[in-house]
């Protein structure tokens, strides 16, 4: 999937040869469709930009939360989650909604950067809603926390009503991958 870019489209971004790139996932389910959307946004952008294999962060695993009999065990610890973020030039940060808004999951670890400790960051808000009325909710209070911890965020978020996730990724990033892009080249300088 984050193979080599076509070479006649790609765009150099500004320092390092690639970009590091996080996908930070606020599902209570790994491997989700929020997941998968997620993905797909990243390899939409890297259709059309030099970008690194993104590390991706799926909270669930990270701090062993389940839905099911089993006990809740982390199954893919990471030594330090924040770190992986605050070292990414790229966050992707998805989440499904629940009652109209992100994640508890994902706010509680968002909760723990400070204001502004995301300056620098280039952030991409992902998310699926059940009605039209929470997809805009979501994407609008995504958006705003990641503001408030300092990350910039260039374009509208890609933010998707359930039905329509197939071919969201493909459209959004047609309209908003060049503001990813100039971003990410001005973060770099």
């Amino acid at each position: 999937m984050f193979g080599e870019p076509n070479a006649a489209s790609i765009v150099e971004v500004a320092g390092d040869d690639v970009t590091s790139v996080v996908t930070l996932v606020g599902n209570p389910r790994s491997g989700s469709r929020t997941r998968s959307l997620a993905d797909a946004a990243v390899a939409e952008l890297s259709a059309r930009a030099v970008l690194d294999e993104p590390r991706v962060l799926e909270l669930s695993e990270l701090v062993g939360i389940t839905f099911s009999a089993e006990p809740a065990v982390a199954a893919a610890p990471v030594e330090d989650p924040f770190a992986v973020v605050r070292a990414a030039r790229l966050l992707v940060v998805a989440t499904p909604t629940y009652k109209g808004t992100y994640t508890g999951l994902l706010k509680v670890f968002l909760d723990r950067f400070g204001h502004r400790e995301l300056a620098g960051l280039v952030a991409v808000p992902v998310a699926i809603a059940a009605s039209e009325a929470h997809r805009q909710s979501v994407g609008a209070t995504l958006t705003d926390l990641l503001v408030e911890l300092g990350a910039t965020v260039p374009a509208s978020p890609l933010a998707v009503l359930e039905p329509d996730v197939a071919d969201a990724a493909a459209k959004w990033a047609s309209a908003h991958a060049d503001a990813v892009i100039a971003a990410l080249n001005l973060s770099a300088e």
